[in-house]
């Protein structure tokens, strides 16, 4: 399996230090609301993306799709502080370290007229405006260490007027996440992928056991289409419910082996509690069977029963779990508290509390 040992997180959204250490194969992340999870995830995205210069504002639309110039852009740096540079370290699986930091700068571009004052040239000191995030990264192995960058440059007028690629650097992998809201996500590219690949019976079984009228799944018309028993048509999936919707997008993502980590935001968004169950099996059984880390955020505790309840019946899977509370806590900011299986087993059996220590 490829993924993450660790993570180390500093002066990100509103993290000002957190580390979480002994990642598996799953990992699920619990806390209140404004608890820092999302950020969790966005910071491995970041990580793996890191050669992407258009990566920062995409999270950004993702997250509030109000989020759309560059100025929102201060919204990754703690407390909106330009000053605070963020910084994303993780040692993964193949004892690669990746380390990544951002900062805001100015950088004069002839094509940007807008930055001319009175025919002047801005220098350092007449600078209007910041104009360009720098994403600087390096890769460790072997003691070695390669130093990159990338970064983009937009005029006054918010439009992109430079964009700077990483020089020798090609990223490998591949992330796949699946936002909190249900308007986002398409599961189009993953059922190609698993089409192309002879694997789309996978995805069948799975969404059978969601429901079990489930006849077909396919792809028309770039869109994804649902057969049931007794309909003479194919349905369009973005026309049915939000369970169905957000099940499939999981599902997909989960058994296309190109992804090699799948990140859930609040999995349990648009699906009933009977659901929870079936898919906690679902990603499971995909992720052992595609070999992938996934890592799933949620704030539910019926998600956590189904969750405990699922693991009770499948041994096998039990080593693979980590579950983190992530707590912004008075006296030392954020903390991440692990518990393995049998730790969530004992507080799930004696209705133990592991959202939040403050609950």
């Amino acid at each position: 399996m490829y993924g993450f040992k660790n993570l180390e997180i500093n002066n990100f959204r509103g993290i000002e230090h957190l580390t979480i250490d002994d990642f598996v194969q799953v990992n699920v992340f619990l806390g209140q609301n404004s608890s820092g999870k999302s950020s969790v995830l966005e910071s491995i995205i970041m990580l793996m993306g890191m050669s992407n210069p258009d990566l920062p504002q995409i999270i950004n639309t993702i997250r509030g799709r109000n989020f759309s110039s560059f100025s929102d852009l201060s919204y990754l740096f703690r407390n909106g502080d330009l000053k605070t540079k963020p910084e994303i370290a993780a040692k993964l699986t193949d004892d690669t370290r990746r380390y990544l930091s951002l900062e805001m700068a100015y950088k004069f571009d002839e094509k940007s007229q807008g930055d001319f004052q009175n025919g002047q040239i801005p220098t350092s000191e007449t600078k209007t405006f910041l104009n360009t995030l720098r994403m600087l990264f390096e890769v460790e192995y072997d003691s070695e260490t390669k130093r990159y960058e990338c970064g983009i440059t937009v005029g006054q007028n918010g439009m992109t007027t430079g964009k700077k690629m990483a020089d020798n650097y090609m990223e490998k992998n591949s992330v796949a996440f699946i936002p909190a809201d249900l308007a986002s996500g398409n599961p189009v590219n993953d059922l190609v992928e698993l089409i192309k690949r002879k694997r789309k019976e996978y995805v069948l079984e799975m969404m059978q056991k969601f429901d079990s009228r489930i006849t077909a799944v396919e792809i028309l018309n770039n869109a994804a289409y649902i057969g049931l028993e007794g309909i003479d048509q194919l349905m369009a999936v973005n026309m049915m419910g939000d369970g169905m919707r957000r099940y499939l997008n999981i599902v997909a993502a989960s058994a296309n082996p190109m992804n090699n980590i799948l990140l859930i935001d609040e999995i349990d968004n648009g699906l009933h509690y009977s659901a929870y169950k079936k898919l906690w099996e679902a990603i499971f059984a995909l992720a052992v069977s595609t070999n992938k880390q996934v890592f799933v955020t949620t704030h539910s505790k019926e998600t956590l029963t189904r969750l405990n309840k699922m693991l009770e019946e499948h041994t096998e899977y039990q080593d693979s779990l980590r579950l983190y509370t992530i707590e912004k806590t008075k006296l030392e900011g954020h903390q991440a508290y692990k518990y393995t299986f049998e730790e969530m087993k004992a507080a799930c059996d004696n209705d133990v509390e592991l959202r939040s220590l403050a609950l």
